[in-house]
């Protein structure tokens, strides 16, 4: 609705990006720490948000996990076939869009939908049920939420379903397992951030079939762009889920964790890995 009624004044495209990523943050932070305050009544910690300093680690983590399963989506799809590497670039012009684009992305879509979705959403439905479905339950909410949003846009005429798509779905079902899970076994929302932000910046402008991207692909079959797309989320959930099944901190995916009252969480700043015993 923000971006029809921008139109509507003939706002142009990067106003209208800065101003989506403005409203989206100073509407979704304000309402979950209200949330969290005064309906759960729990401290800000228990979502798994540490301070930027103790969580750059982890954000650094989340952007490597990408760049790993990115390398290995070109590898299969080279290897099957399906797409080939054309040349690696440095463009300049890119650079400076991706420094414009970042905090744009950063707080549009990779700070605000973590909060909320593998932040305070899977969070309190880790209270009631065992951590394996309040995975599943959080999906199907990530799921559903642009589905509602679409179907409220064409209810008022503003909006069709050309986006929700098959392809749409699973990339959806995808990309909130994969995240989800840097959430369970890192207990740090900043390794989402910065895996989210990473993947945002990676399909749009370092691997497209164009000369302008860092790495500039030929697509010669459809599973070629699935591979780089969905293909690296999918080889990061099976990476991930090793690595919850081989940490020394097994992760009790049985486990439900009750939220503990405010005085009970260690400080944040002092997060490390967890003890997932349950």
């Amino acid at each position: 609705m923000i971006a029809t009624t921008a139109s509507s004044y003939e706002i142009p495209t990067l106003g209208l990006q800065i101003l989506l990523a403005v409203v989206t943050t100073s509407v979704s932070v304000p309402l979950i720490y209200l949330l969290r305050r005064y309906v759960d009544q729990r401290p800000w910690s228990g979502l798994g948000l540490s301070s930027l300093p103790s969580g750059f680690r982890y954000f650094l983590l989340g952007i490597g996990l990408l760049a790993l399963v990115t390398a290995a989506a070109l590898l299969i799809g080279s290897a099957a076939g399906w797409l080939r590497i054309v040349a690696f670039h440095f463009p300049v012009a890119t650079v400076l869009v991706i420094l414009i684009n970042v905090p744009i992305a950063f707080f549009y879509e990779a700070f605000s939908e973590e909060l909320t979705f593998r932040g305070y959403v899977f969070r309190n439905l880790n209270t009631r049920f065992p951590r394996w479905l309040a995975l599943i339950l959080q999906v199907v909410l990530f799921v559903l939420a642009p589905i509602a949003v679409t179907g409220f846009m064409v209810a008022t005429g503003i909006g069709t379903w050309d986006l929700i798509t098959v392809e749409y779905i699973i990339n959806l079902i995808a990309f909130g397992t994969v995240l989800q899970l840097c959430r369970i076994v890192s207990n740090n929302l900043w390794m989402n951030i910065g895996f989210h932000l990473a993947w945002l910046e990676m399909v749009r402008y370092v691997v497209v079939p164009s000369n302008y991207a860092f790495i500039e692909i030929e697509y010669l079959s459809i599973w070629g762009n699935y591979m780089v797309t969905i293909g690296s989320v999918i080889i990061g959930i099976i990476l991930l889920v090793v690595w919850s099944l081989r940490s020394k901190n097994r992760i009790d995916w049985n486990g439900v964790e009750p939220d503990l009252p405010p005085n009970s969480y260690p400080e944040t700043k002092k997060a490390v890995l967890p003890t997932h015993s349950g």
